[in-house]
């Protein structure tokens, strides 16, 4: 079953189940949230010719953008009944626009073995949990290679690629993914670098930033890493 969302207020909808034969029976139902946890619970009784209950389950409306609420309906016999299908689902779409994505820098130039650092922010929170996601993309002038940050910072955001042979960054996989939690406003994004022997002019990096949860393109954040005296850790 699937309803609207709209935009404000809570209003129960009766969420349609069907009874065969004509005995006495009790059943108990559960309302379930996403999580498993239990949104309502009630005992129904079914009486002679009775071929329809209708469970009340309340939908609440507003503004905020959410991948989509869904409520599982679950049926237990408790006396006189067989359960044909026990579960089933309430659907209630998003019907709002996403939150736009900015990109701020915190720190975005640094020596080597600084960390450059940029808060990614929503104009609105949502009901759900936005992923925030950047691809690595070609920047202008030197570029940072896989061995001017931390392996480990490397390993885990990347799959089965190693930091050697050295390359530039934007010939891997590598990505900077955050999350921000439902009703949240920012996190931060980061890329830890190392420090080495060389003389090197100031080398970039770049990524694309999409809100994975909607597919919506986003800002690109830029940094820069020099062999001077560090702006910032």
């Amino acid at each position: 079953m699937t309803v609207e969302e709209g935009d404000s207020g809570t209003r129960t909808v009766g969420f349609p189940v069907s009874v065969t034969g004509d005995g006495t029976a009790s059943v108990r139902v559960f309302v379930q949230n996403e999580d498993g946890s239990t949104y309502a619970e009630r005992l129904v009784t079914i009486e002679p010719g009775q071929h329809r209950v209708e469970i009340p389950v309340q939908v609440t409306g507003n503004t905020r953008w959410s991948l989509g609420a869904k409520r599982v309906v679950l049926a237990k016999v408790v006396r006189g009944a067989l359960v044909g299908r026990y579960t089933d689902r309430l659907t209630v779409p998003n019907d709002d626009p996403p939150p736009t994505l900015t990109a701020t820098p915190v720190v975005d130039e640094v020596a080597e073995g600084g960390t450059l650092r940029w808060r990614v922010a929503l104009d609105s929170p949502a009901d759900s949990n936005v992923t925030i996601a950047g691809a690595v993309a070609t920047p202008e002038g030197a570029e940072l290679s896989t061995t001017d940050v931390d392996e480990t910072w490397f390993r885990q955001r990347v799959s089965q690629e190693e930091p050697l042979p050295s390359r530039p960054l934007s010939s891997t996989g590598v990505s900077v993914v955050t999350v921000i939690p439902r009703g949240e406003l920012s996190r931060e994004l980061f890329v830890q670098t190392v420090a080495d022997s060389e003389v090197e002019p100031a080398e970039h990096v770049r990524f694309d930033l999409t809100l994975r949860s909607t597919g919506t393109p986003g800002p690109s954040i830029l940094g820069s890493v020099t062999d001077g005296p560090p702006s910032g850790r």
